[in-house]
């Protein structure tokens, strides 16, 4: 019997990426998504950078991690890291990512194939944890973070490890297909490098390019600006009310003078 269209797609990709041995052979396939997607990303849920970064520390717990580590680039936040001990994804479950988003293979039959889901319980993962993930697009949540990132992922036995570079695009930069309804979303380029270690697993997320709303964030901008400008009032001898006055928080790095 012949496969349908979907999984067809996704066996080319993975078989595609499967024949990359360095990063000399680099595959070029985009990110396709729908409005509805879109949409669920761009309402406010991933607003927030702690909420799309929680997304990502939910893919590893998914995954069966004991240990994931959130590196900055602080006080400047032009670059986040999120890297995780999991299973890792094999090139067909990246291929799968790439090719469904907004439809996760996690609580289906399919997951179990794939690796990403217990092969008894769909609802667990790998390991038997109850699963978090469920509507498919933790990934694309760093979307409201920044329009670049790179996947690095490796299961364990495997001689390579697979990177994947993404590009996502503006929600307005294309119209959706007439036929489909699919927007592209994104461009991504993938191959697959030697490991160092074949034993090792995990994924790591790079973050680049952060965007300004988000770093502001991240270095409590907001905060600071009205930290000092209570300061200022005070020096200039104004009027002190107890009720107004701005206290740093407990736990900072200080006032990030860098624009």
């Amino acid at each position: 019997m012949p496969h349908p269209p979907e999984m067809q797609n996704n066996l080319a990709l993975s078989g595609q990426i499967r024949e990359s041995t360095s990063s000399d052979i680099v595959i070029d396939t985009r990110l396709k998504t729908d409005e509805r997607v879109i949409a669920r990303v761009t309402d406010g849920i991933y607003r927030q950078p702690a909420s799309a970064i929680r997304e990502l520390i939910s893919n590893a717990y998914d995954a069966d991690a004991t240990r994931v580590v959130v590196k900055t680039d602080a006080p400047r936040f032009e670059r986040i890291s999120i890297e995780d001990n999991g299973h890792g994804m094999t090139p067909e479950a990246l291929a799968h990512m790439l090719e469904h988003i907004g439809s996760s293979a996690k609580r289906s039959a399919e997951g179990g194939l794939l690796g990403v889901t217990n092969q008894k319980d769909p609802t667990l993962s790998p390991g038997g944890r109850k699963l978090i993930g469920k509507i498919g697009i933790g990934i694309f949540s760093v979307s409201q973070l920044t329009h670049s990132f790179q996947i690095i992922t490796k299961v364990a036995g495997d001689d390579y490890r697979t990177v994947a570079t993404v590009a996502l695009k503006q929600y307005n930069d294309d119209a959706p297909s007439e036929e489909t309804h699919e927007f592209e979303a994104g461009k991504v380029k993938i191959w697959r490098e030697k490991a160092a270690d074949k034993e090792t697993q995990g994924t790591t997320i790079v973050l680049t390019n952060i965007r300004t709303q988000a770093r502001n964030t991240l270095r409590s901008r907001e905060i600071w600006s009205a930290i000092e400008q209570s300061d200022q009032q005070r020096d200039l001898g104004a009027e002190e009310d107890q009720g107004s006055r701005i206290d740093p928080p407990k736990f900072h790095m200080g006032m990030m003078l860098l624009i």
